[in-house]
Order: C-alpha cells, then sequence, then structure tokens
C-alpha cells in the first residue's frame, strides 16, 4: 500500500459537488506548479482514490457523496472504517455542505445528526474538522464567475437572474440557450470553464483554507 503522510476526505451532498472540488484540486495543481494530483490505484476497495504529492508530502485523497442530506450520519462510518481506522495517518475532513441560503444559521450544521457525524470523526485524535459551507447550491457559488458560465453556454447576461438558488438560477440560465443543465459529471466541462481563482476570491466560502493547506501555506 502507497505510503501517505496524511490523508484528506470530502464529505460532499451530491455528485455536483465531488466534480467541482476534484476540478478545484485540478486547478490548485496546475496553479502551484511544483504539485502533483493524481488519481491513485492503490486502495484495495474498489474506491476511487487521489494523491496529491509535494516534495516530502504524499496526500491520500478521498470523496464521499451522501446523496441525501438525511443520509449523512453514515458518512462518518465510512470515515471510520474507509479512512482513519484503514490509513493510520493525520487527516482532515471537510464538510461540504450548503446552508440553503445565504442567510442561513451555520450553528444547525452542529446539531442533530450533523453532531453524530462529528462526534464520529473527532474519535479519531489526529482528525481536523473544516466546514466549507457553500451559501446556498454549489451553483450559487459556481456562479461567483457567471461570465465564464454565460460564455461557455453562448449567451449575454440577463438583466436578472430568475430563481432563488444557484440550481434554479443556473437551469434558467440554460433554458435561455435552449440548453438543459445536467448535474454531476454532465456538468464536468461546464465547471472545468470557470475561473476557479476568481471564485477564490470573491465566494463566501473558505476555499483560500483548502488552498492554503495544500499548496503548504497554512
Amino acid at each position: 500500500m502507497t505510503k501517505y503522510t496524511e490523508g484528506i476526505a470530502f464529505i460532499l451532498e451530491g455528485s455536483t459537488e465531488k466534480v467541482f472540488y476534484k476540478a478545484y484540486l485540478e486547478y490548485l495543481c496546475k496553479i502551484d506548479g511544483k504539485s502533483i494530483f493524481t488519481k491513485d490505484k492503490s486502495d484495495d476497495d474498489g474506491e476511487i482514490i487521489f494523491c496529491w504529492e509535494c516534495d516530502d508530502r504524499r496526500i491520500l485523497i478521498k470523496f464521499y457523496v451522501v446523496g441525501t442530506i438525511t443520509q449523512i450520519v453514515h458518512s462518518g462510518k465510512w470515515f471510520s472504517n474507509r479512512c482513519s481506522k484503514k490509513y493510520k495517518i493525520p487527516w482532515t475532513v471537510y464538510l461540504c455542505y450548503d446552508t440553503d441560503s445565504s442567510n442561513s444559521d451555520i450553528t444547525k450544521f452542529y446539531e442533530g445528526d450533523w453532531k453524530i457525524l462529528r462526534n464520529e470523526l473527532e474519535k479519531s485524535k489526529e482528525t481536523i474538522i473544516v466546514d466549507l459551507a457553500a451559501s446556498a447550491d454549489i451553483e450559487d457559488i459556481m456562479l461567483y464567475d457567471i461570465d465564464s458560465v454565460l460564455s461557455f453556454i453562448g449567451i449575454e447576461k440577463p438583466d436578472k437572474l430568475v430563481g432563488r438558488k444557484g440550481k434554479a438560477k443556473m437551469k434558467a440560465l440554460y433554458r435561455k440557450a435552449e440548453l438543459a443543465y445536467h448535474e454531476g459529471e454532465r456538468a464536468k466541462d461546464m465547471i472545468e470553464s470557470l475561473d476557479m481563482g476568481k471564485i477564490t476570491s470573491a465566494a463566501p466560502i473558505q476555499l483560500a483554507k483548502l488552498k492554503n493547506h495544500l499548496t503548504g501555506q497554512e
């Protein structure tokens, strides 16, 4: 088994978030210049894993898509069995979720099933938990670079964005271009066209914390 110096686990609500964060890691690797981000085939449980290499650091990276928020508690068992028990290394867990609206109180993500999840994650003393809360949908984060979205689908910026949350706004923009917006892997090309630097600077989400972690600027 590959020797890793530490691990990063992303726990995400949906497949679009996974595509976004994977594209973000590829962006960070590109701008860093000295790092390598690759798919790693060394895991023996059939799970797709990745590795970030830089100098003497080899970071194991795993993604877990919850599917529905009601299943969030099960991700604690995944982390325990597939991460902390299997790989005896320090871990950082990035909890990637949406707060439903920009005015939502983040404290609700420390209660109920979320509290159970955090307790499970904290059983490993060498685990750090980082909240990467989006203001609403992951599409809201993408729309901080609306110019790239519009360029990708080939329309001018409308006078007003239609929809309460990002996903509804994105679908409305695609309809205006006579296209259908698809989530997950089918959104990959559009996501990869985004200016991740602009999103890092503008979006109300701690992407810079992830950037600094991987590039050793903590």
